[in-house]
């Protein structure tokens, strides 16, 4: 029993969820206007919709790559291995069941029948990119596309509406923007499995364009996104009259600028060595991967979260009149 609720949280990568948890947040934050909304049913539910769809994607991925992941990854196949395809198989139905479940009950409480749509789109965007035929893992540059929508903007734009019908366009941009910053940097920790991945014959996008191509891809995400974000927090500020305000826009500034430099070095030393010295480079700078999505994530969280301190204030200064 103990060894299949271990295998059962690892290959759910329960380890991912502490990153995960600002993307549920940052939309929650630019959208409430109460610390009570934390307290409410939408929050809690929307929680766990959440995380079962990340689970689902989780469980699906380490169920399609088990005989990769048993050269690499061992762990994971361990895992798979331990709980069988079947109960596998059956956790991911759980998963799915669960979340399309708890939004039902969401949009009838709140007439948002919206919401049931963008969850199944969630659960085939998860499916489609670990399973055959479709497998958009190995579909060159479309794997961009679940990155993009499926982990980031998608789940972002889903929170959003547990709390209002619609999300503002300053929201809706920094969901669209935060995702592409974010999809870039994840694209250096597809980049460290580039040589694995092309013996395999898995045809990510890191694969299909090349490592220089790929990284240079990465550097114009990053910085692109990360410029709409910063520009995105801005205007919320502002738009709030507290032009004081942008400050708190500063560390995600400073994560942008620093993580847009090191891409930026990246890209240029791949110009100036073979395939051989470009993998071994790109390796070790993999490592910091997870350091800059950490880093950006939470420093888009504060930004946040100074922005629902100025709503919020602006809500009592009205109640107040």
């Amino acid at each position: 029993m103990w060894n299949y609720i271990v295998y059962s949280l690892r290959i759910r990568r329960v380890e991912y969820r502490i990153a995960e948890l600002p993307i549920f947040l940052i939309p929650v934050f630019l959208t409430i206007t109460d610390t009570s909304e934390l307290l409410s049913v939408p929050f809690w539910e929307g929680l766990c919709v959440f995380f079962f769809l990340f689970a689902f994607g989780d469980l699906l991925n380490c169920l399609a790559d088990r005989e990769l992941d048993a050269i690499y990854k061992p762990q994971l196949t361990e895992a798979v291995q331990g709980i069988g395809i079947r109960g596998v198989v059956g956790q991911s139905a759980f998963s799915a069941i669960f979340a399309l479940a708890l939004t039902t009950h969401l949009s009838w409480q709140m007439n948002r029948w919206l919401l049931i749509p963008l969850v199944i789109c969630g659960l085939v965007l998860a499916w489609a990119y670990s399973v055959e035929p479709i497998r958009l893992k190995g579909r060159g540059v479309w794997q961009i596309v679940f990155y993009w929508f499926g982990l980031f903007t998608g789940p972002m734009l889903f929170t959003t509406m547990l709390f209002v019908p619609w999300p503002a366009w300053e929201t809706t941009l920094v969901c669209v923007s935060f995702g592409m910053a974010q999809t870039g940097t994840i694209l250096l920790n597809t980049a460290e499995d580039f040589s694995e991945d092309r013996q395999s014959g898995v045809n990510t996008v890191i694969v299909a364009v090349g490592l220089q191509r790929g990284m240079l891809l990465a550097l114009i995400m990053t910085a692109l996104g990360g410029a709409l974000s910063v520009i995105a927090f801005s205007l919320l500020c502002v738009k709030y009259d507290d032009a004081w305000g942008v400050l708190a826009v500063a560390p995600l500034a400073i994560t942008v600028l620093t993580a847009v430099v090191v891409f930026a070095r990246l890209t240029l030393r791949l110009r100036l060595v073979n395939e051989t010295q470009a993998i071994s480079v790109v390796k070790q700078a993999a490592r910091l991967a997870p350091v800059w999505i950490t880093a950006n994530a939470i420093a888009a969280l504060l930004a946040a979260i100074r922005v629902f301190s100025l709503v919020s204030a602006a809500a009592r200064s009205s109640d107040g009149i």
